[in-house]
């Protein structure tokens, strides 16, 4: 079967034109774009890092660039740690409120899963305007309920904030604060995110109940604010809890503050979203490969260097401080470490376009340093990463329809086109298609099952797209080339959605992830590492093949920063950290 071509939107197809000097130069990026055949194996995916072009990264820069305010006006504690906060927040002519509530401190290491229910160390929520105290008051109280089951709110609140304290890091920082001190050791996070219970789930806005308007109507910019804003509270909480225990207590340093992000840890219900919104991957990873193709074809210069040398000690420091491994089927953090290092040391040398460094990069160290090289390489095209972002709002807003008047004959070409890695997967073999997911009512998300082993079969997920595709194509065999799509939905109501599906992503050449999610080798932890980064997690490693952890946000801006950056804003913000 031919490799698909990386044919453009027009609108990304437009950023191009205008970013390239002429023909010859546009043609040398789309040379060097990868081919899907390639980029779309899981083996690929799974080494994806974090770049300017994930949503946290992409996020902190409208914030910043556009001079949110976000100004802290209630927060005291207790003795046991226990407090309410409430932040206002002025965000491109839209206020919203963000309130916290602490829980005492109960000594208890959560496990930050959703099997942790109400049962959180904070709970926080993110409301659409200027709640009245009355208001705030009744949402604190439906925190105290402990109850998922029975806990409620209203359609002006966009998402709710559950996380966990870190007992190890939250406690260090304490104690060394409370000594008068800045902590010792090299601590990524105070708390753990807990999700974000939003888009409907007990009685929240909608995504689509959030005005187009507002800023945080861009593809996860709500769960993504969200997060930022708990780590905003976790280190006001650290520091509250520092001075209850001794008034004259340390503050934590505006630098140890900045390096302090949140920290996260994924499941593989994550694998579900990725079949299920096939557009979302096109969308990432066209907007990615076409942003390095882009980079990899301009010329080395000395600003390139600088700005790409600074990365990569940003990203080392990252790493040093992130958990180890502790899984064998990834690369060792140190070997990352080494591999950065050594492409700092060619950086001197490197000349020609990036290409040249790139593919000694991928001749000398391994794909998970490869990756990440590509990912920081991005930095040293800002204006172009810029220019093409728009596309991750627009691809993301496509929709999936049936068209029952395309022929078979349509049909069948589209399956030739885009799915002969699919049509030619062997499924004779049991281990092909042995693992299902299903939503597990008990711990209230996706888990993974053995057919036949398992009970759960009737409620599987879908995820099985190789399968899905198969069946398609043998039941079009019973089908004349001049019948319609409408009349093989008829005669086959269960195939609806694969023509659908086949349909609307006609055109997307990095839609469908090319291996089977269903085999008996595949580990979630892969395409968990993948939606991570996409989102913007640095430093993830797996747990197991199920579950990742990862930071948010070390290193990036806080409230005080936006302020320094706005001088207009400024002199309205009051202290943030009073």
């Amino acid at each position: 079967m031919p490799t698909l071509s990386p044919a453009l939107p027009d609108f990304l197809a437009e950023r191009l034109r205008e970013a390239t000097a002429d023909a010859a130069d546009h043609d040398r990026v789309i040379a060097l774009m990868r081919p899907a055949d390639e980029v779309m194996r899981v083996d690929t995916l799974r080494l994806f890092k974090a770049s300017r072009l994930s949503f946290a990264d992409m996020f902190c820069r409208r914030m910043a660039t556009r001079g949110w305010q976000i100004r802290r006006v209630a927060g005291e504690v207790d003795d046991e740690g226990a407090g309410q906060f409430v932040y206002e927040i002025e965000a491109e002519g839209h206020e919203m409120t963000y309130i916290a509530r602490a829980y005492p401190w109960d000594g208890v290491e959560k496990v930050g899963r959703r099997s942790d229910g109400a049962l959180r160390d904070m709970f926080g929520a993110l409301f659409v305007g200027r709640p009245d105290a009355a208001r705030i008051a009744r949402e604190f109280a439906t925190f105290d309920v402990k109850s998922e089951g029975v806990m409620r709110t209203d359609a002006d609140v966009i998402g709710w904030t559950p996380a966990n304290r870190s007992s190890r890091h939250f406690d260090a920082a304490v104690d060394a604060l409370a000594a008068g001190r800045q902590p010792e050791e090299d601590l990524a996070y105070l708390m753990r995110n807990g999700g974000f219970q939003a888009s409907g789930r007990n009685g929240s806005i909608s995504f689509q109940g959030i005005s187009e308007d507002n800023p945080l109507s861009h593809p996860f910019f709500a769960d993504i604010f969200a997060i930022w804003l708990v780590r905003v509270f976790s280190i006001d909480l650290v520091n509250a809890v520092a001075r209850r225990r001794n008034p004259g207590a340390a503050r934590l340093a505006p630098d140890a503050a900045r390096s302090l992000g949140i920290g996260n840890s994924s499941g593989q219900g994550m694998c579900v979203a990725l079949q299920r919104w096939p557009h979302w991957v096109a969308t990432w990873v066209l907007v990615r490969e076409l942003a390095l193709a882009y980079a990899k074809s301009r010329e080395i210069t000395p600003a390139g260097r600088a700005t790409l040398s600074e990365s990569l000690a940003r990203t080392i420091a990252i790493y040093r401080s992130s958990d180890p491994q502790v899984e064998d089927y990834v690369v060792p953090n140190g070997q990352i470490i080494a591999g950065l290092t050594r492409i700092e040391g060619w950086l001197a040398t490197a000349a020609g376009t990036w290409d040249s460094l790139a593919r000694r990069v991928e001749e000398q160290l391994d794909g998970e340093t490869r990756e990440q090289f590509h990912s920081l390489l991005l930095d040293t095209v800002p204006e172009f990463c810029d220019a093409v972002a728009p596309w991750f709002a627009i691809g993301a807003g496509r929709q999936r329809r049936f068209d029952p008047c395309m022929s078979v004959a349509g049909l069948r070409d589209i399956l030739r086109r885009n799915y002969g890695w699919a049509l030619t997967t062997d499924r004779s073999l049991a281990a092909t298609h042995q693992h299902f997911w299903y939503h597990s009512v008990d711990n209230g998300e996706q888990r993974r099952g053995d057919r036949i082993i398992d009970p759960h079969e009737a409620f599987e997920s879908f995820i099985d797209h190789v399968g899905l595709i198969q069946r398609l194509a043998s039941v079009l065999t019973a089908f004349p080339d001049g019948a319609r799509a409408g009349e093989v939905a008829l005669a086959h109501p269960d195939l609806h959605y694969a023509m659908s599906r086949v349909q609307y992503l006609d055109g997307l050449p990095y839609a469908e992830i090319r291996d089977s999610i269903a085999h008996r080798d595949f580990r979630p932890a892969d395409l968990i590492r993948f939606f991570l980064g996409s989102l913007g997690i640095r430093g993830a490693v797996p747990l197991s093949i199920r579950y990742v952890r990862g930071t948010f946000f070390q290193r990036e801006v806080l409230p005080e920063d936006i302020a320094a950056t706005a001088p207009a804003a400024a002199d309205q913000t009051e202290e943030v950290r009073a």
